[in-house]
């Protein structure tokens, strides 16, 4: 719940989707907050001899190529920084 003052809520009242508006400002500071996605598994094309970078083991044992549309290979190893 939010609480407006006179002023704020005469201004708010005026404004077509208020609500949205205010989830789409938290949206942005979430994001601004958020960590960066960590790339730790990878998967590699035998065929175009391409490497793809993941983020969760799942994906990369089940990647397709974008070029080819293969399957490719998992990588065993985790990445290391």
């Amino acid at each position: 719940m939010i609480t407006l003052d006179p002023t704020t809520w005469e201004f708010a009242a005026k404004m077509d989707n208020f609500s949205g508006w205010v989830r789409k400002q938290i949206a942005k500071e979430m994001s601004k907050s958020a960590k960066p996605k960590e790339f730790n598994f990878e998967s590699y094309c035998d065929h175009c001899s391409l490497w793809y970078a993941h983020t969760s083991e799942y994906d990369a044992k089940f990647h397709t190529c974008e070029y080819c549309q293969r399957l490719c290979s998992y990588m065993l190893s985790e990445v290391t920084e």
